[in-house]
């Protein structure tokens, strides 16, 4: 292994960075095809992941975006999308031109290339959520869960999951509440406070989300 790695040490470092990924990347697409076909009714969800290997961010984790853009850069899928296209195409570009400068620039323009894809096709699948035809004020009175932390005394916003006309709906939310509400609260809807965005208190009930 010692030999392998002195004998082409590039190569061998974009082996390690593309192969890993690459796994990663494939699962992560059978778990996103898996849950499209086994939730048809569900609405799918932006780039904070559908749950599963290698599949979500951290709910809670700061978002990094693209100036005003909202696109959402450095993303566990973004990422992994990263290495594994930056990885092959160093390899391509080692092999072509035998140049190591030649191969890290060309990794590093097909994996910025791949992380910005990625968020765009995040972006243009949500913006397909947002102007489908669900009514978002017919969420007023029912119970969801919380998905983002909601700060307190409607001073921000966070996300929540609610059952909108029969699809699992992730929305932003405010609360008057003087406590954050955390992730996996349930909370009642029980108004909008601007645009789409829900306002939401605290309650107290067993099991999951309900309409």
């Amino acid at each position: 292994m010692k030999e392998w790695f002195m004998t082409a040490p590039l190569r061998s470092a974009l082996l390690c960075v593309a192969v890993p990924a690459t796994v990663i990347m494939i699962l992560q697409t059978v778990m996103i095809f898996i849950g499209m076909a086994g939730h048809s009714d569900v609405d799918m969800p932006d780039d904070n992941g559908i749950d599963g290997v290698f599949g979500s961010d951290s709910p809670d984790a700061p978002d990094v975006h693209l100036g005003d853009s909202g696109l959402r850069i450095f993303t566990v899928r973004g990422m992994v999308a990263f290495f594994a296209v930056g990885g092959w195409a160093g390899l391509s570009a080692l092999s072509l031109s035998g140049s190591p400068a030649a191969a890290i620039i060309t990794a590093f323009i097909a994996g910025t290339l791949a992380l910005l894809l990625v968020a765009w096709f995040f972006r243009w699948a949500a913006s397909l959520n947002e102007n489908g035809t669900l009514q978002m004020d017919s969420a007023v009175g029912k119970v969801g869960e919380v998905y983002i932390t909601v700060p307190p005394e409607m001073t921000g916003t966070g996300k929540v999951n609610v059952i909108i006309q029969g699809r699992l709906t992730e929305a932003e939310a405010m609360t008057d509440s003087d406590r954050p509400l955390k992730y996996g609260e349930p909370v009642e809807v029980v108004g909008m406070a601007v645009g789409n965005v829900f306002k939401v208190r605290p309650v107290t009930l067993t099991g999951s989300l309900r309409e």
